[in-house]
């Protein structure tokens, strides 16, 4: 007989190791045979004896978990469906876990035809976009300063330009929602959080899961309705933290106190947009939801010696998106108000040495940007 926890079991393995769950499928493929033997012998028994006195026979405890079986086989085979493909996706998020996969070429093409990739109702909830490949786990961050965790191979993938289908995610609480959302292939040792109000604390990558699992609030901010911005890998080197209004911020992660430290200093109005690890001297881009944009070389941003003060103004703007490692061959991909998408190549946005307002590199009349994430040249 097959146990509901065993059932469980096998799909919890084979969410934590894909390469595993043909064999899952094998074993659950064996059970159920021989429970489907088991079903014909019963039949038969069912019938003789109907034959011989009428009775009421209730539905087979055999049968049901038959018919459960065939769901979670169903359930491990899209798994291995998942797997089939290891090519990243962009995953667009809205504000209740409501995702959507979409295709770099798929999105690159609907950029050239000006189609819409998301509906208008949807559009008004979307919250984050980021790039995952199927067998990544995604942590979702939330504001109620928790996690949870969602494998991107359960998310729709979108296969044409027709009209968009999102799933749905976990549900979360009353007046909760999603504020910071990463991939995890490989997770860190360790994990530095940032915050929207500009505050830093580092996590253990075991400790943090722990958390994630209990669903419980897993961090402390000294500033009030304080949300998570940016969740990143916190093993070495520097983190860069940028804001809205264009200031960044750089120091050694490791001096980052155990309690957590405010990173940088901020105005009423500013916030945190975006945060990376530096292990060395890189160009990184700057882009607004204007259309404007910058390369800048973080030689020019010297590591602080301690977390806080007003930081470096690196672009003189109210609107910055993001930054990002620049990729010679890669490109900066725009999702627009309206629901649009819009692509420009890095190489194509000019170096600078000092703030400024930058290079406007896209026209986005009255349709600005909400958000932009970075394509490799590889994808």
């Amino acid at each position: 007989m097959i146990r509901k926890g065993d059932v469980q079991w096998w799909v919890l393995e084979a969410r934590k190791n894909p390469a595993a769950a043909p064999t899952l499928i094998e074993e659950l493929a064996e059970r159920l045979v021989e429970l489907d033997a088991a079903n014909e012998r019963l039949r038969e028994e069912v019938i003789q004896l109907q034959r011989r006195a009428p009775v009421t026979v209730a539905p087979s405890q055999d049968d049901a978990e038959v018919r459960a079986l065939r769901r979670k086989i169903a359930t491990l085979q899209s798994l291995v469906d998942g797997q089939t493909s290891t090519e990243p996706a962009l995953v667009l998020l809205t504000d209740q876990l409501q995702a959507l996969r979409l295709p770099p070429p798929l999105a690159r093409q609907m950029a050239r035809e000006g189609r819409l990739v998301l509906g208008r109702q949807s559009h008004a909830r979307f919250q984050s976009l980021l790039l995952a490949r199927p067998h990544e786990e995604l942590v979702l961050l939330t504001s109620q300063r928790r996690g949870v965790k969602v494998l991107t191979s359960s998310i729709p993938l979108m296969v044409d330009s027709g009209a968009p289908e999102l799933g749905e995610g976990p549900a979360l609480k009353q007046n909760e929602r999603l504020t910071a959302a990463v991939a995890v292939q490989k997770p860190p040792r360790f994990w530095t959080l940032v915050t929207r109000r500009g505050y830093a604390q580092q996590f253990i990558h075991v400790g943090l899961e722990r958390e994630l699992a209990h669903g419980r609030p897993f961090f402390d901010s000294p500033f009030e309705r304080d949300t998570p911005a940016a969740l990143i890998d916190g093993d070495r080197g520097d983190l860069l933290a940028v804001t809205r209004w264009g200031k960044a911020v750089r120091f050694a992660q490791r001096i980052i106190l155990g309690s957590g430290s405010t990173a940088i200093d901020l105005e009423n109005d500013d916030q945190v947009v975006g945060a990376l690890p530096l292990a060395a001297n890189a160009e990184i881009v700057i882009v607004t939801g204007s259309g404007y944009g910058m390369r800048r070389d973080t030689a020019q941003l010297d590591a602080q010696s301690k977390p806080g003060g007003g930081g470096k103004a690196l672009m003189q703007a109210y609107d910055v998106l993001g930054a990002f490692p620049y990729d010679p061959e890669g490109q900066v991909l725009f999702l627009t108000y309206s629901g649009k998408l819009s692509l420009i190549e890095m190489q194509d946005v000019p170096l600078h040495n000092r703030a400024s307002k930058g290079t406007q590199i896209r026209d986005f009349d009255r349709d600005p940007a909400v958000a932009a994430i970075a394509l490799p040249g590889s994808v």
